[in-house]
């Protein structure tokens, strides 16, 4: 479904990802690892147009990506955001508007679903994040930890095919960062797929099918995810994982 062919991408002088090429297959959740720095973010980024790149191409929900940004690949951007859903490490709420409110937003002025509609999916999209009884709440009114599982029913909105998360509970309280946990690892077992930028490593061994490290914007490191975070083959993810101490 997703498909990454010698991407490159620079920073001015820098290169933050290196001729990487990688397949991710549909119903798969894959977690992102490595030290900071070491172009996971920015790889996923690239995936849904928010950087543009300088080499490579990436396929994705049947559309080509290619150098050039959102001038030369509008229309392509277009469709995959219908179709790929994003969760920041900050949730990016609308303040004004209630969870009901930000989560029905996209389905209605997007895909033009009727109001109706748009708020009984929202209501069932609450329930499955265990928020339903804080429908009519707003930002201000909620945790981190909520915040963050609103952000990621509004996600869920679109009924994308694929769901891309940038650290998502990098910054959320410790004692919020299980609710949200629990929420990512109820769509893995569903069948969603899922590409997860985590420094949760009991997340990205016991819930992800395949683990990648990457560090100084190559993958040094790719394989089940058990076996990666057990039993890691690079030194620097060695180093990284703890297991030179």
């Amino acid at each position: 479904m997703i498909e990454v062919k010698s991407l490159k991408k620079n920073y001015g002088d820098r290169t933050v990802i290196n001729e990487v090429s990688l397949t991710f297959e549909k119903g798969k959740v894959v977690s992102l690892i490595g030290p900071s720095g070491g172009g996971k973010s920015t790889l996923l980024r690239c995936l849904n147009g928010l950087e543009d790149f300088q080499g490579g191409e990436i396929h994705i929900a049947g559309e080509k990506l290619v150098p050039g940004g959102t001038k030369v690949n509008k229309q392509s951007l277009l469709k995959i955001r219908r179709r790929v859903g994003m969760v920041f490490q900050t949730w990016n709420l609308f303040a004004h508007r209630t969870a009901t409110g930000n989560i029905i937003e996209a389905p209605v002025h997007v895909k033009g679903q009727s109001v109706e509609d748009a708020t009984k999916r929202a209501k069932e999209l609450l329930e499955r994040v265990g928020l339903s009884h804080r429908a009519g709440a707003y930002p201000h009114e909620m945790s981190g930890g909520e915040q963050q599982r609103v952000a990621i029913a509004r996600a869920l909105a679109m009924d994308p095919e694929a769901l891309l998360l940038d650290e998502p509970t990098s910054a959320l309280d410790p004692e919020r960062v299980g609710e949200v946990l629990d929420v990512m690892r109820n769509l893995a077992e569903s069948g969603l797929t899922m590409l997860v930028v985590t420094h949760e490593m009991k997340f990205a061994r016991d819930v992800s099918h395949r683990t990648l490290v990457l560090h100084g914007g190559q993958v040094i490191e790719d394989g089940p995810s058990h076996d990666v975070i057990e039993r890691p083959q690079h030194e620097r993810t060695k180093a990284f994982l703890g297991h030179n101490r």
